[in-house]
């Protein structure tokens, strides 16, 4: 599923920032554990499953909707963001401190249930956040939609 969207190499590290933990964390760590890849994870309130396996490396509770993800400037290969964009106070500024966590020329990719928020309003916000070249599955999770947009070297604040 989500899999498809990311080009691990080894030693990947993702960002998921999330209201729900569920089966997409055993699925991410399945996918990159020959990679001797790692996972963190930022759980936002809401149900989270008790998950355990080598690929989750540092998991850190969000106590609200007005809060940061947990990230380090420049350290991810790609960032996934499930549910939370809509809930979120401030959906540009978390939006802008996603980029500063994210390595250049990688991926942030946004999972909402269908309708929760306009695709539109999404890609909008992407772009003020300075990610570019946004474009939204409609049928890659169903019931979701992905929207996918890239940090670009060299372009706003890619550097």
């Amino acid at each position: 599923m989500i899999t498809q969207l990311l080009h691990p190499t080894p030693h990947t590290k993702i960002m998921v920032a999330t209201s729900h933990l569920d089966g997409m964390i055993e699925e991410l760590s399945s996918f990159l554990s020959p990679y001797e890849g790692l996972i963190d994870v930022s759980l936002f309130p809401g149900e989270h499953l008790e998950l355990s396996h080598p690929c989750l490396h540092k998991i850190h509770a969000i106590k609200d909707y007005k809060s940061p993800a947990f990230g380090i400037p420049r350290d991810y290969a790609a960032v996934i963001v499930q549910d939370v964009l809509h809930l979120h106070e401030s959906p540009l500024k978390f939006l802008q401190q996603i980029y500063r966590t994210m390595l250049n020329a990688t991926e942030i990719i946004i999972i909402q249930k269908n309708g929760v928020m306009s695709i539109v309003e999404v890609e909008e916000l992407l772009d003020k956040s300075e990610f570019r070249a946004a474009n939204a599955i409609m049928d890659l999770i169903e019931g979701y939609e992905v929207i996918v947009a890239k940090k670009m070297h060299m372009w706003g604040n890619g550097l």
